[in-house]
């Protein structure tokens, strides 16, 4: 997970470990998933939703963090892109939050 503040505003990035840098693609729409943006520190389930709390953004990627987000009703599962994962069949979800 990673925090960018600026001007009043507070982006939380967050992906699941197992995507860090992966290229995923949906219909020609291709997102990098690199520590770069989402950042290096792993954190807690709890920890992750605490600071979406308090964030004005989300951007969020990954099976388990956009389940978790659908369970606690953060984001809504229509909201989610579905991207294929270079390797598998199973589709990773990316969304993003703005408050």
């Amino acid at each position: 997970m990673k925090i960018i503040e600026q001007q009043g505003e507070r982006l939380v990035a967050a992906c699941d470990k197992d995507v860090v840098e992966l290229v995923l693609d949906s219909r020609g729409v291709k997102i990098k998933v690199n520590q770069t943006f989402y950042g290096k520190e792993l954190v807690s389930e709890k920890e992750l939703l605490d600071e979406i709390q308090r964030c004005t953004s989300a951007n969020v990627i990954g099976t388990h963090i956009i389940r978790l987000l659908i369970k606690k009703r953060i984001i809504h599962e229509d909201a989610v892109l579905w991207l294929a994962h270079p390797k598998k069949k199973e589709k990773i979800g990316h969304a993003i939050l703005v408050r």
